[in-house]
């Protein structure tokens, strides 16, 4: 099982989030003890940012580098916690809610710091690699289709000013569109990547490209 984690197997990871999601709520839904230049505040996430860290924890925890850090040896909850405690303060911070030389004083019984802030390697070379699918993809559509890619997904414009442009009816390019989704799944699915990132988006993990 400690092999197909550190490889990333889905079902596993599906596995180990259902095991210890309740966990990682609970915990995340304490206090916090954090000291900055002010002294030392007791703060807690509101309810958004609850969910956020939530499943901001589980994206840290299942990149490649994090799986590879966690030795199968201490608790995987003291090791999941520390993260958890991170994401927790870097949000608080985010929030305004603590300064942001604020550090948190409280340690994950068992735990070990792990890097978590800003985006590690392994999430640059996916995050490349996204790109260079889309590109791909782009770059196999005609030119009316790489217009409206362009235009709606590139862009963001809404449908209605995209089929200004276009001098197409909304309708058109709602049909238009929806060729352009179910192309682009098929490009990810042939190249083995369509699972990879639905279960990456369902871990809270999707970005905009």
């Amino acid at each position: 099982m400690l092999q197909a984690f550190r490889e990333g197997e889905r079902a596993t990871l599906t596995r180990v989030y259902r095991a210890y999601s309740p966990e990682v709520v609970r915990y995340l839904a304490r206090r916090f003890s954090v000291r900055s230049g002010m002294g030392v505040d007791s703060v807690a996430l509101g309810a958004l940012d609850l969910d956020a860290a939530h499943q901001e924890t589980f994206v840290r925890a299942f990149r490649p580098a994090m799986r590879q850090a966690y030795d199968g040896v201490r608790p995987y909850l003291g090791f999941l916690l520390t993260i958890a405690r991170s994401t927790a303060v870097d949000l608080l911070r985010a929030s305004g809610r603590v300064a942001r030389e604020a550090v948190p004083l409280d340690e994950s019984s068992g735990a070990t710091q792990v890097p978590t802030g800003g985006p590690d390697p392994e999430e640059q070379a996916l995050e490349s690699e996204v790109r260079v699918l889309v590109r791909q993809f782009l770059d196999g559509l005609p030119e009316e289709g790489r217009a409206l890619a362009r235009l709606r997904f590139l862009e963001g414009l809404s449908q209605e000013v995209a089929a200004v442009q276009l001098q197409l009816t909304r309708g058109e390019v709602r049909v238009r569109e929806r060729h352009l989704r179910t192309r682009f799944t098929e490009h990810l699915r042939a190249r083995g990547w369509l699972d990879v990132l639905v279960f990456l988006a369902l871990c809270g993990m999707g970005r905009g490209i």
